[in-house]
């Protein structure tokens, strides 16, 4: 088994975003910079451009970035082939999957590699930050599943002076835009499923499937990154069309991944029944099914693979989540009035487990 100190690829997809990685590549450099010297660990970042128009590969080789090299595609293949290529460059023993978009704070690597001491985990999360406010991105991600569908866009976060300082929080998937990785579990499970390229679904697919092979995903709070949320896919492809890509994915990991004989059936059930609706409504999701049906031999074949190989059930992985619901320490929000009396609530927190002046600070309030 490895040990720490565990060195670092850092794998960055780009897709025409030379501007945005002239804003924040130079953090990600820094955060690197500051972990081996912590370390002494190796590292390197690995950018792949994915068929950019706009200069990214030109200004790349024109950059002295430490630890940085370029790869460049000739067309544009989408996140989930852009980010395997990477993953099959990378050298390292964790992968350290960044959007361009993603400001990495200067301590933000660390806390996340510690976790890879325990063998069985796959990939641990940050906390993520709206950039420009104190809107949380990313946190902790719930899962449940409801009338045959997972519900996945449901988030947690801990209050910091209440959770105890060896509190291990699972989070159902952990973000393609700012996650470490354990590299050779990765490639085991082959990277992202570009069977659902071009893009939306990879990273809960990925985790689901590494949740089922018995395998844990975490959230670290005390790893903060700041995210320009969707600056590249929604500036770059139409509405419509990003809609219904991902609905065809969230079809289709359902078809590779949903065993459990009961919530299939009502998976059926709801599919049929949303597909009656969207005969009165036009909302897309038949277009959408008919892409993901298009692709069902190559889901039938992932879905036999995938049974054979699960070690959790269904039923097992919502346990998991269903768990986290009860602790006293974490707190579920679901929209913004929740999310904003979540951030009151850690504010409170905060304010109440400051320790007097010039008192060394108490065990547990790591999670700041």
């Amino acid at each position: 088994m490895r040990q720490p100190p565990f060195s670092v690829s850092v794998v960055i997809p780009t897709y025409e975003g030379k501007a945005l990685l002239a804003r924040f590549l130079p953090s990600v450099v820094a955060a690197l910079r500051n972990y081996t010297t912590l370390t002494g660990a190796p590292v390197e970042i690995l950018v792949v451009d994915d068929g950019s128009r706009d200069g990214t590969a030109d200004w790349l080789a024109a950059q002295a970035f430490d630890f940085t090299r370029a790869l460049e595609q000739p067309v544009n293949r989408g996140f989930a082939p852009t980010c395997n290529v990477g993953f099959a460059e990378a050298r390292y023993d964790l992968i350290w999957l960044l959007n361009n978009d993603i400001e990495a704070t200067p301590d933000a690597l660390l806390p996340l590699a510690r976790h890879f001491a325990t063998p069985t985990v796959f990939a641990v999360a940050s906390r993520a930050l709206r950039l420009g406010s104190d809107a949380i991105d990313g946190a902790g991600r719930l899962g449940r599943c409801v009338r045959g569908y997972w519900k996945v866009f449901e988030s947690y976060d801990a209050l910091p002076n209440q959770t105890p300082p060896d509190a291990v929080l699972p989070t159902l998937t952990a973000s393609g835009g700012y996650s470490l990785f354990d590299a050779a579990k990765l490639r085991e499970l082959g990277g992202f499923d570009e069977l659902l390229a071009p893009f939306y679904w990879e990273d809960v697919e990925l985790c689901y499937r590494a949740w089922k092979r018995g395998w844990e995903v975490r959230y670290e709070p005390r790893s903060l990154v700041f995210h320009q949320s969707s600056a590249t896919i929604k500036t770059r492809f139409e509405t419509r069309l990003v809609e219904v890509a991902a609905t065809r994915n969230r079809l289709l990991m359902h078809w590779i991944h949903l065993h459990d004989a009961r919530w299939w059936l009502a998976h059926l059930v709801m599919t049929g029944l949303l597909l009656l609706a969207d005969v009165v409504a036009r909302r897309g999701f038949r277009e959408a099914f008919r892409q993901a049906w298009a692709v069902r031999r190559e889901a039938l074949q992932r879905r036999r693979r995938e049974k054979a190989s699960r070690r959790r059930s269904d039923r097992d992985v919502a346990a998991i989540f269903a768990a986290i619901r009860k602790l006293p320490y974490a707190r579920v929000f679901r929209g913004p009035a929740e999310e904003a009396l979540f951030r009151e609530a850690r504010a409170r927190d905060l304010r109440i487990g400051l320790p007097p002046p010039n008192d060394e600070p108490a065990a547990g309030r790591a999670l700041r």
